[in-house]
């Protein structure tokens, strides 16, 4: 009798993880003394010394261009010859308007699994320097036959979900302001942070009307920055200087795009939906005790604890109770935008890879110190983009040993608090 061998068809599938993180300080793209290049160029080559990863070990590169806000339509390739790196390395542009930045992250991760390329760079660059009226521009991003003739611009769009959120729940302007008092005091810490400093809910509330119930500092800065990350194999990159953060589960996802077509206001059906579907990818059941920490892309105050709840970190109604208190802080249960988010510094395509590059860090204990997590095993971060935010990004990155650590890390967890 002849014992047959089952024969495997096709090769095993890649694990993917991020090998190098570079971010930029950020600062007002009025103030800039740095060019888009030289931002792009400083990011990459942070992420490569990061990495101790040589230019010509990087074998693709995908980055970001949306239609609108770039001083050229060829953006992506007219910055990436002046990297350095090489005129034939492969160049894949992204343009998916403001969940770009995300997906940078989606198609790289795709390349490595794949087991097309080996090491992929993603460079998200600033997106606000082209533009001379930056509102009108992104005011033209509503539809043009139903929300642009009502004369809807972006803050309107904004003050949708805000107003939904705060009939449903009973939340309150002061509630709003209270996130905003958070985001700036956890960007205070952060050396690459935008806005820099401290408010009190009393100057958010007193900030120049925008569109009800938002005020000005409810809403993000135009900022100028880069991001930079690499994304490798993650069982053949042992000669890295980093521990790699392993990108455990991606996924993406989207609503219709007019207004109408969006189920409810008030919550974030999509990205929930998304949520369970990552969830079950990475075998994640209690999310705000699996998650040491989470970066979500909140540019709107309201942002933030509808993001949470469609998250399974707080129940409906519940993301304000939990950021009031203290738990979303550095040292708190459920660390979240310790990085001071997108409220904070929000420079376009980088703002949005900034989430998963911040997560990454986290994981690999890499952070700023003054930002960094204590026994990271686990991060999440989420990304989002449209007129009313309807198309959603979001990863899980762990610690390449978070088996090995896991119940270590989850006691130690449960000790700090």
């Amino acid at each position: 009798m002849t014992t047959m061998t089952p024969r495997t068809t096709a090769p095993a599938r890649y694990r993917a993880a991020v090998i190098g993180v570079g971010i930029t300080p950020a600062t007002s793209a009025r103030q800039q003394t740095r060019s888009t290049v030289e931002l792009c160029g400083d990011a990459t080559r942070s992420a490569l010394r990061h990495g101790g990863i040589r230019p010509d070990d990087i074998d693709a590169v995908v980055t970001g261009s949306i239609d609108g806000f770039e001083g050229t339509a060829l953006a992506g390739k007219y910055v990436t010859r002046l990297l350095g790196i090489g005129d034939r390395v492969p160049l894949v542009t992204v343009n998916t308007g403001g969940t770009t930045g995300g997906n940078l992250l989606q198609v790289a991760t795709r390349m490595v699994r794949s087991g097309t390329h080996r090491r992929v760079l993603c460079l998200g660059g600033p997106t606000f320097f082209g533009a001379r009226d930056l509102q009108a521009a992104i005011n033209t991003n509503s539809p043009m036959i139903i929300e642009q003739p009502l004369g809807m611009g972006a803050y309107h769009m904004g003050a949708f979900a805000a107003t939904a959120y705060a009939r449903r729940f009973g939340v309150t302007r002061r509630d709003f302001a209270a996130v905003a008092v958070a985001d700036h005091r956890k960007a205070f810490r952060n050396p690459n942070a935008h806005l820099r400093y401290e408010m009190t809910e009393d100057q958010v509330l007193a900030g120049r009307e925008l569109s009800s119930p938002l005020t000005q500092p409810m809403v993000c800065p135009v900022s100028t920055s880069a991001a930079a990350m690499i994304v490798g194999r993650a069982d053949d990159d042992a000669d890295t200087r980093v521990r790699p953060a392993l990108i455990k589960a991606i996924g993406m996802s989207s609503d219709p795009y007019l207004g109408g077509g969006k189920g409810d206001f008030a919550e974030l059906q999509n990205l929930a939906t998304l949520a369970r579907r990552v969830y079950a990818l990475a075998d994640i059941r209690n999310p705000i005790e699996e998650f040491d920490v989470a970066e979500v892309f909140a540019p709107y105050v309201h942002m933030q604890p509808m993001q949470l709840e469609a998250l399974g970190l707080a129940p409906p109604g519940g993301g304000i109770d939990l950021i009031r208190s203290g738990a979303t802080d550095r040292d708190g249960r459920m660390p979240v935008n310790p990085s001071g988010g997108p409220k904070c510094t929000n420079g376009g395509i980088a703002g949005e890879l900034a989430p998963f590059a911040y997560a990454a860090l986290q994981v690999m204990g890499d952070a700023p110190t003054e930002i960094q997590v204590p026994h990271v095993r686990r991060a999440l971060a989420q990304g989002t983009g449209g007129t009313f935010f309807q198309f959603e990004n979001l990863a899980i990155f762990e610690a390449l040993n978070f088996e090995a650590a896991a119940s270590d890390a989850v006691d130690q967890k449960r000790g700090d608090r």
